[in-house]
């Protein structure tokens, strides 16, 4: 049975999800630009997971990193949804499996959120006047909920296949 690895995000992006990534990463490109690609990051679980893909295509090509910018938010244009994956060139292959989506804006930052009872939106990890947290907009809840429902993980899920693949090594069957 073939093995299935961690999802690419936490190997690839240097930050946990709300935080901000440099306006350069591709990324920030890939909405920006409506495509970017990137070589991977050096680094042994990396590496693992380009060996893996070289094993099963026969192909000893380069992997990359391609994003595709998903949306644009109406409410905040400088922010949308992003998909990203692996792909060998040298057989044609796009590994999606090793990828998912992502909100992001254009400086690096997740899309702003609102509280109750506050007019405007705020900065994702600021804390509501109340002490509660801030919640997504209705535009990006509908995105992550577009994504759950055409297969990604939902961030609960994915939690729940990282606390697994720590467990047992980083991979599930």
């Amino acid at each position: 049975m073939r093995r299935v690895f961690l999802p690419m995000f936490a190997l690839l992006l240097p930050a946990a999800a709300g935080a901000q990534m440099a306006p350069d990463s591709p990324m920030v490109q890939a909405l920006r630009d409506g495509h970017a690609s990137a070589p991977l990051p050096p680094s042994p679980r990396v590496d693992l997971v380009v060996q893996k893909i070289r094993e099963v295509s026969g192909s000893q090509g380069d992997v990359t990193l391609e994003v595709t910018r998903i949306a644009r938010f109406t409410a905040q244009p400088k922010c949308g949804r992003v998909a990203y994956g692996l792909y060998q060139k040298s057989s044609n292959t796009f590994w999606g499996q090793f990828g998912g989506q992502l909100n992001i804006c254009e400086d690096g930052t997740p899309p702003q959120r609102m509280c109750k009872g506050v007019q405007g939106l705020v900065p994702a990890e600021s804390s509501c006047p109340d002490g509660s947290t801030p919640v997504d907009t209705p535009e990006v809840s509908a995105a992550l909920a577009q994504a759950a429902a055409s297969g990604s993980l939902t961030l609960e899920q994915f939690r729940a296949r990282s606390k697994d693949a720590l467990k047992t090594g980083g991979s599930r069957k």
